[in-house]
């Protein structure tokens, strides 16, 4: 079975509105470390969803063959 890579419009579209989303929040003085984590998961999204790929349990490994070891899965 052939899978394929790449991004959706609506893919786009959440893109597109979460980076409207951190220009406001940036503009009405929020923290950088809040934006900061914002454009984290941006990209983790980003990476994740062109890979045909679901979220990562563990935000910290989004890495695409990252398995979490079974000492991780109890502490998350």
């Amino acid at each position: 079975m052939a899978t394929t890579k790449g991004l959706t419009l609506k893919d786009y579209n959440w893109i597109n509105s979460k980076c409207r989303a951190i220009a406001k929040m940036e503009h009405h003085g929020v923290k950088e470390r809040f934006l900061r984590n914002e454009l984290y998961v941006l990209g983790v999204f980003t990476l994740r969803h062109f890979h045909d790929a679901e979220m990562p349990e563990d935000m910290l490994h989004p890495s695409l063959n990252y398995k979490l070891l079974s000492h991780e899965r109890q502490a998350v």
